[in-house]
């Protein structure tokens, strides 16, 4: 019945340590074998999105930064939808220290990562595995780029404050997940994972109703929502499991959830 598979990456393809289980990689080259196409559709970089593609010994189209920007199989940019910049700079105003010390800010330009700050040690204690580290710049440096997106780490608490600071000063005309508790993220409102996969289907002569999808974060809500059928994780966040009561849970990351589904479904 389906004819595609979309699926996120980190908290849902990845295991807990943010790497491809040998049965993960298994099932979905045998998926592909099968003639289903598979997407990949996440909140990373392209860098980090093509990293989890080699791996698992694929070359597909990338769905990156929420949907903001889709690269080919080749890494070319095919998509690009920005933040706009009247928006981007006023969130870079904002004085996020003093709703929490220890709150991170990151931001994403074409495949460029930057900071504010160098917090290798904060980004090794997250993935004791990474190979790439955001550049460290100025605030002034900043507001001459333009971004796929903004996101901030740190306690939920105090993220959950900032969220409210952010929809205030861009009053609904930007996208705001949280895409894991302890990360908030901003993107252009016309960009998300919903979108970036139906371009890239439709290329593939496919509608979103042909496909399945996984995911974990609320930035995954609309691709759930609208795929023909879309599994939230057994790990997911608790804010996008309130929003999709209907949809099926499947086992958590750390399970090999997706790999398990894929096999039911097509193997």
């Amino acid at each position: 019945m389906y004819k595609a598979v979309v699926s996120d990456l980190d908290g849902t393809l990845l295991n807990g340590s943010h790497a491809i289980d040998e049965f993960t990689k298994e099932t979905v080259s045998e998926v592909i074998n099968r003639g289903i196409k598979f997407y990949i559709a996440t909140g990373r970089s392209y860098s980090g999105a093509k990293d989890i593609m080699d791996k698992l010994g694929l070359k597909i189209p990338l769905i990156t930064s929420n949907g903001a920007r889709i690269l080919d199989e080749e890494g070319n940019e095919i998509y690009v939808n920005n933040l706009e910049k009247k928006y981007s700079d006023s969130i870079l105003d904002i004085d996020y220290k003093k709703i929490g010390g220890n709150i991170v800010f990151n931001a994403y330009s074409g495949n460029d990562w930057y900071v504010t700050e160098d917090r290798r040690e904060f980004y090794m204690k997250i993935n004791p595995k990474r190979t790439f580290f955001p550049e460290v710049t100025t605030l002034e440096e900043l507001k001459t780029k333009e971004f796929t997106k903004i996101f901030f780490l740190g306690e939920h608490d105090e993220l959950l404050e900032l969220e409210k600071e952010i929809e205030n000063i861009t009053k609904g005309e930007v996208n705001i997940a949280f895409v894991l508790e302890h990360c908030l993220e901003i993107f252009s409102k016309e960009s998300d994972k919903a979108n970036a996969a139906r371009f890239l289907l439709e290329k593939d002569g496919l509608t979103l109703k042909d496909s399945v999808a996984f995911g974990d974060g609320c930035n995954d809500y609309n691709l759930l929502k609208e795929a023909g059928k879309g599994f939230v994780m057994g790990n997911a966040l608790y804010r996008l499991k309130e929003s999709l009561p209907e949809n099926e849970t499947v086992e958590t990351n750390a399970d090999n959830g997706v790999a398990k589904k894929l096999v039911e479904l097509f193997l």
